[in-house]
């Protein structure tokens, strides 16, 4: 048996509930019969400060300490890794950073990195750390033998997900405490799950390497499963499918549907889905199972760019699935990117004014929005040595995202929103008159979304008070009111 500690690196941007990678992870790591301690330390009140996580990492005596790498938050993340190395804890890096660039943590402190999926391979390579496999054996590892890099074949992606630990099962390992400053919180829940691995599209914005572009989908009857302890046990009753792209396989998506129908109590979800893979139909199964909420990847609004960037969809289309959900009751959130390689003004006023177009059928559009290249994207592959960003990720200081209020301020919502420190980097060297379009076009952007959202407070207001009225004068002369009938 091992001692694996596995740590999420602190951010600058908060997470609120547990990660479900974790628990996906940890669940995965004890199902194999190791001994698994973790921290959360980008949760806003767990410690932060590296001699604090190091001596509470060093504290569980681990024989492995595995740290999780986003791009955007490496930088720190290798800060934190060589304040661990320097108490010669034995270092592991995994998640999307370290799947696409598997040398770069390896120079940064770690002994090995775990490419792709990180279920099987973390066990396995728990296994080797306690004597019972050869590091040569593991698929998907890269690692330094005898001073050189090493990188050990691929490993096929996961096909059966539903062999895999209930991740819900590591729920203990996280603190209440790193998530609530109030005395005595609950242990909480992920706020999703996963129905499904990989993306079947090819935008050249998206690396995807981790879960690929095949797609695997669980059995709707372990999704059910997962659901009615989420609500039975956990009290959540509004979750996401955390999925790539939720809505691949019309009859795939029936058959979740009916199942999470067939839970019994109702709940509510929200998803991120590609247009080309709703209709009415599908809309229609996914509303009466409780989906709220629907983000809809588009980027560009101009046909010529959305060719460039094979999204796969046209603009006629995304109206259209835009107008099915505003009748059937869904809350659709678009997605918009602005600032594309050798994105002509043309092509930018394009997708600005699709906001105006779309506004009165869309629930809102998505925050920030600045293209940024991320390794391992053809974006980034094309162009990375045209513009001199190689590596931007550490030549440069980290892009300074804002987190998001926490408590309903308008003004604060309005810049969270709006505010994009990608635009300051401008990748791709636009002229200045196009990233002050691109300012405006992201402020343009947030006031619209905060439009969409007070007329439907309004209407829910304005429909509660008809309710109360009509109720109140049902009452008066002796009537049931609707709904006591």
């Amino acid at each position: 048996m091992a001692r694996v500690f596995l740590v999420n690196p602190p951010s600058p941007e908060p997470v609120r509930t547990p990660l479900l990678s974790f628990c996906h992870l940890a669940a995965s790591l004890r199902a194999a019969g190791h001994e698994v301690a973790l921290l959360d330390a980008s949760a806003p009140f767990a410690p932060a400060a590296h001699d604090a996580i190091a001596a509470r990492v060093a504290a569980f005596e681990p024989d492995l300490v595995g740290l999780h790498l986003k791009t955007l938050h490496v930088q720190p993340a290798y800060a934190l890794a060589a304040a661990l190395a320097a108490r010669g804890l034995p270092l592991v890096g995994g998640g999307p950073h370290a799947t696409i660039v598997p040398d770069e943590p390896l120079r940064h402190g770690m002994r090995w990195v775990i490419r792709g999926e990180g279920e099987d391979a973390l066990a396995e390579l728990a296994d080797a750390i306690d004597g019972r496999r050869a590091l040569a054996d593991i698929a998907g590892l890269s690692w330094i033998d005898r001073g050189l890099v090493r990188h050990n074949p691929e490993r096929p992606f996961l096909s059966d997900l539903d062999r895999l630990a209930p991740p819900l099962s590591a729920l203990d390992l996280f603190d209440p405490a790193w998530y609530s400053a109030s005395p005595g919180a609950a242990v909480l829940p992920p706020a999703g799950i996963l129905s499904s691995r990989g993306c079947p599209a090819a935008c050249t914005f998206c690396s995807n390497d981790v879960t690929g572009r095949r797609f695997r989908y669980r059995s709707a009857r372990s999704v059910a499963e997962e659901i009615a302890i989420l609500r039975d046990r956990h009290g959540l009753s509004g979750f996401s499918f955390f999925d790539d792209s939720f809505a691949v396989g019309r009859r795939r998506v029936r058959e979740l549907c009916d199942a999470i129908v067939g839970t019994g109590a109702p709940i509510w979800w929200s998803c991120t889905a590609h247009p080309a893979h709703l209709d009415r139909d599908v809309l229609a199964d996914m509303q009466r199972a409780g989906c709220a909420g629907i983000d809809i990847g588009m980027e560009s609004a101009d046909p010529g760019m959305l060719l460039r960037i094979g999204k796969g969809v046209t603009v006629e289309r995304v109206l259209d699935v835009l107008a099915w959900c505003r009748d059937l009751g869904i809350h659709s959130v678009v997605n918009l990117m602005f600032g594309w390689p050798d994105e002509t003004d043309a092509e930018l006023d394009a997708t600005i004014g699709f906001m105006d177009r779309a506004a009165p059928l869309a629930g809102g559009f998505n925050a920030r929005g600045v293209v940024v290249p991320y390794p391992g994207t053809e974006i980034y592959e094309q162009n990375h040595a045209r513009f001199g960003f190689t590596g931007w990720w550490l030549c440069e200081p980290p892009l300074a995202y804002p987190a998001f209020p926490t408590a309903w301020d308008e003004a604060e919502i309005v810049r969270a929103y709006a505010t994009d420190p990608a635009i300051d980097r401008n990748f791709f060297h636009h002229p200045p008159h196009r990233i002050a379009r691109i300012r405006e076009a992201l402020v343009r952007k947030a006031e619209l979304t905060m439009a969409v959202t007070r007329r439907r407070a309004e209407a829910a207001t304005a429909a509660t008070a008809a309710a109360t009225a009509t109720a109140t004068a049902a009452t008066a002369v002796g009537v049931p009111a609707a709904g006591a009938r």
